[in-house]
């Protein structure tokens, strides 16, 4: 009789014991989460509008892989210093990869040549000029410049005389379009570049543009990146010119005064597309410059115009804001 209180207390032992290791199963093991990877999406210019579908495409993919996006913007359109500066803090702040929109592709690439990145990191819309860095999640800008050459010839005259931008071409995407616009044969009167001169280098480019409209009579202007369409739609509503104007474009002003009708048409880039296949390709361990991170996937572009601009196929790629 006195043995059995032993054969009781020592089931009940093992089966407080059991339950114990239960509870700290549960609470240290099942609850506990990876934690979240942090990337940062740095850009060039000041404007957070313009790369927000990029921003949603990369948080899309972000958030099917356990990790936030985290948009950093610049002061200037083209100081690679600051960028370069900004790519150092956010490395040192204990970001676990990178995307980077290169704000001058020599300058940036000489800066990864001698100081390389040493977490994943990815290129969106524009890269570098050489092959030391990661791969530029971008649609083909030759192809987008091809694409717009065929629409002003399909739109306009024979006669008329063009005017191409050639503004910010410290990015390699920007120098690749307008060669290839001034290397199709563009039919038309005649082809002009504008550069700015050496007074103009350091003053507000619209001021370039304005003195461009006056002195100079075009029937048409072309620009071929964000920058310089915003830059040029501002110099056209302060001089009120009879100017038609075409580009490759699609921050939220571009699509606005497309849909305004002071833009003819323009040639606008999946920027979705480019930010979700940039976060799944650096968070796959696809980055850098390894060799796999060349298999980067296609980015779509499209050719839209006043008339076509609300068709279901484009909503999501000209509104992000209504996805």
């Amino acid at each position: 009789m006195k043995k059995r209180p032993r054969r009781i207390l020592i089931p009940a032992l093992i089966l407080i014991a059991l339950l114990i290791l239960e509870i700290v199963y549960y609470r240290y093991f099942l609850s506990r989460k990876e934690p979240i990877r942090q990337i940062s999406l740095i850009v060039y210019g000041s404007d957070a509008s313009r790369f927000e579908n990029l921003k949603q495409g990369a948080e899309q993919a972000a958030a099917d892989l356990n990790a936030e996006v985290t948009l950093i913007t610049m002061s200037s359109e083209n100081d690679a210093m600051e960028q370069v500066t900004l790519i150092r803090r956010e490395i040192m702040n204990g970001a676990d990869a990178l995307l980077i929109a290169a704000c001058d592709s020599e300058a940036v690439g000489e800066y990864l040549k001698n100081d390389p990145i040493n977490i994943p990191y990815a290129f969106v819309e524009t890269g570098i000029d050489n092959d030391r860095g990661a791969p530029a999640y971008a649609a083909d800008d030759k192809e987008m410049a091809k694409a717009l050459v065929d629409t002003i010839e399909a739109n306009e005259k024979d006669w008329i005389k063009v005017a191409v931008i050639a503004d910010h071409t410290e990015r390699i995407s920007v120098r690749d379009r307008i060669d290839t616009i001034v290397d199709s044969g563009l039919k038309c009167d005649e082809l002009v570049l504008w550069e700015r001169n050496e007074q103009e280098k350091d003053k507000k480019a619209q001021f370039f543009l304005q003195r461009e409209l006056t002195e100079e009579a075009v029937d048409v202007v072309v620009a071929v990146d964000n920058s310089s369409m915003e830059e040029l739609l501002d110099a056209k509503v302060n001089l009120n010119k009879d100017i038609k104007i075409y580009g490759i474009a699609d921050s939220s002003k571009s699509v606005y005064y497309l849909d305004h009708g002071l833009i003819k048409s323009l040639i606008c880039q999946d920027e979705f597309s480019e930010g979700y296949l940039a976060v799944e390709n650096i968070l796959g361990g696809n980055a850098g410059n390894t060799a796999a991170a060349a298999g980067e996937g296609p980015v779509r572009f499209e050719t839209v115009n006043r008339d076509n601009m609300y068709d279901m196929a484009y909503q999501k790629m000209l509104f992000p804001h209504l996805r």
